[in-house]
């Protein structure tokens, strides 16, 4: 009796599940394209004007602002309960908040030429501001980290400038939050903000400090370009990327960004060209003029 011939199958090929490639741009694509941002010169003019008259002349306002996250706002705001500061919303919030969305560490071996490593942090100060004297209050650097008020540095000026011109258009009369109106709490979310111990009308620095202590920015140490950058397009999300194109949020009047818009939630045109101006292009305007200087790593 012959012995058959047992046939053996080959394995049926296992298929390698792909991983999705983040939307999120990466913290060295985020400085290849800051270094590499050119403003279109057809808006220089109308850039430079929008930096002269609403970001640098407010630059002790946002100071004062940065100074109040970061010492506390007992100072000047009613002590409250601490869960007054929980929301129903603040998992939202928490989508970009300083402790998500972590940014890749850069490679400290790649040239200056890509990082400008050469460039030194600029450090702002709140000595001489409107609400108190840091030198005399504190003795000492107030934006060390390891000092008793906190563990984070202090909100760059410039950053709460950018979110102040993407959700407020630069009024002072609107919540940092989501540009809802101050004579009430915010409607849209994060709702019934701010938290500060009395109901509305609030002030322009009680609701910014609510906002930006919310998103957890007083916990921040590290202030630097890709990080800023990352949390600027957070606020509007970053579904752009997945449509293969550079956000107008970040880039808009630059030779990184020609047309493609979300005309309303949902909805995006291929051929709808945004006519706000770019916080990134903002950014890096004020560097080529000198007038600040951020940190890349």
């Amino acid at each position: 009796m012959k012995k058959k011939k047992r046939i053996t199958r080959a394995p049926a090929p296992t298929t390698k599940k792909r991983s999705k490639k983040s939307s999120i741009p990466t913290a060295m694509e985020y400085l290849l394209l800051f270094n590499t941002c050119v403003v279109a010169k057809e808006k220089i003019a109308q850039v430079d004007k929008v930096i002269d008259e609403n970001v640098t002349v407010n630059r002790n306002r946002y100071e004062n602002i940065s100074s109040l996250v970061r010492l506390g706002n007992g100072m000047l705001f009613p002590t409250v309960n601490k869960d007054l500061f929980a929301s129903s919303y603040t998992s939202f919030f928490d989508r970009f908040s300083a402790g998500s969305l972590n940014l890749s560490k850069l490679d400290s071996t790649l040239p200056n030429s890509l990082l400008n490593t050469d460039i030194k942090p600029q450090i702002s100060t709140i000595l001489g501001n409107n609400f108190f004297d840091g030198s005399s209050l504190l003795g000492g650097d107030v934006y060390s980290p390891n000092n008793f008020f906190g563990g984070g540095s202090s909100i760059p000026w410039y950053f709460i400038a950018c979110v102040h011109y993407l959700e407020c258009s630069f009024s002072f009369k609107k919540h940092l939050h989501n540009g809802d109106p101050l004579t009430g709490y915010t409607v849209q979310v994060p709702t019934h903000r701010p938290k500060v111990g009395h109901g509305p009308p609030f002030t322009f620095e009680e609701s910014a400090v609510d906002a930006l202590k919310l998103m957890k920015y007083d916990k921040v140490n590290n202030w630097s370009l890709p990080y800023i950058l990352q949390k600027l397009e957070g606020y509007n999300g970053f579904g752009y990327n997945k449509k293969g194109i550079h956000t107008p949020y970040l880039w808009s009047f630059s030779n990184h960004y020609t047309k493609g818009k979300y005309v309303k939630d949902g909805v995006f045109s291929a051929d709808a060209v945004s006519q706000q101006l770019g916080a990134a292009v903002i950014l890096k305007r004020m560097e080529d003029r000198a007038i600040i200087s951020i940190p890349r790593s």
